[in-house]
């Protein structure tokens, strides 16, 4: 029998690392070897049932404890099978949908999905595959998982929209079509993951399983999202640059004006406070405007002497001037 790992040494933390860096270690590994990110891939899925079992008694300061005093004691032996990521984890009463484990995914992942869920009438089939559990693996008087990944476009998971999605379960023996309608709220991040709790396949006796939603989100062809911030490029020639200008640029809710000072150089950064992503809690991020300066390659004969006698009576540029005084400096030495 393999020997396992010490639990600190799986998260790379230090044994007296606090709870917050405990988190944020399971957090960077959990995205890093997630089975959505890594399909078909057994080392990543091993890797992730390793990470979470860590997290689990790590993250409770009673198991943490005694893991301290007794190692790996058999207490522990199975502790990643109930972990906040085990398909089926079923830690409240009743029907309707939750977020599974110690920690929600709201915690770990940011992810606050908040959406209203509600059965709808079963006609439409549409794009359906099997969870990380497949079909003919669920447990005991219970119905396998079923996993539904959905695509929602930039401005969508900006400002939040209602979609409905139809898939095929297996319900008593027979296979039919669900609809369901979702809510998807102002905010969410790629890779959300959302449990639908006994929306999947519904064995003869027993319980239902559940229905995973992931969310992907389509590419933009302007912005990039980093966090709740969206980050743009914008190129403007280099009259504008030296001289000063106002350029549109777009945003997720129209168009603005943004304010070019005379002498911005390539690179210059802007920040246009709450133009970003919807925050489901606190403030909402900004849109950080990266200006590139465009030189042009095509002159006349005319441009280019104008260009000349420009340079001419130039003083260097602060830039150059600081790079000149580094180089001059080396040369002394």
């Amino acid at each position: 029998m393999a020997t396992k790992r010490d639990f600190y040494e799986v998260l790379g933390v230090a044994r007296s690392a606090t709870g917050e860096e405990i988190k944020k270690a399971f957090r960077k590994l959990a995205l890093q070897f997630h089975p959505d990110k890594n399909p078909g891939d057994k080392k990543a899925e091993e890797r992730f049932k390793e990470i979470n079992e860590a997290y689990e008694t790590l993250s409770d300061d009673k198991r943490r404890a005694r893991y301290d005093q007794i190692g790996h004691a058999p207490h522990f032996a199975g502790a990643g099978a109930g972990g906040p990521f085990r398909p089926g984890a079923n830690p409240f009463e009743g029907g309707g949908f939750d977020y599974s484990g110690p920690e929600s995914f709201q915690d770990i992942f940011s992810d606050i999905f908040g959406g209203t869920f509600r059965g709808a009438d079963p006609r439409q089939r549409g794009p359906f595959h099997s969870g990380t559990e497949p079909r003919g693996k669920a447990g005991p008087g219970r119905g396998a998982d079923l996993r539904y990944t959905l695509t929602v476009t930039f401005e969508e998971a900006a400002t939040g929209c209602e979609k409905t999605i139809s898939f095929v379960r297996n319900r008593k023996g027979r296979e039919e079509t669900a609809k369901l309608a979702i809510t998807i709220p102002s905010g969410v991040k790629a890779g959300q993951r959302l449990k639908l709790r006994s929306e999947g396949d519904l064995p003869q006796t027993g319980v239902a399983g559940d229905l995973y939603v992931i969310v992907n989100l389509a590419e933009h062809p302007l912005f990039k999202r980093v966090e709740n911030d969206i980050h743009l490029e914008v190129p403007i020639n280099f009259i504008d640059a030296a001289l000063g200008s106002i350029i549109e640029i777009p945003t997720l809710t129209g168009k603005a004006s943004l304010k070019i000072p005379p002498g911005t150089p390539s690179g210059q950064i802007f920040r246009m406070k709450g133009k970003g992503f919807a925050a489901i809690s606190g403030e909402a991020g900004d849109l950080l405007v990266k200006v590139l300066v465009d030189v042009p390659r095509e002159l006349s004969d005319e441009q280019r002497e104008t260009l000349r006698r420009f340079a001419a009576g130039l003083k260097p540029t602060p830039m150059v001037k600081a790079y000149q005084e580094k180089v001059e400096r080396l040369r002394k030495k």
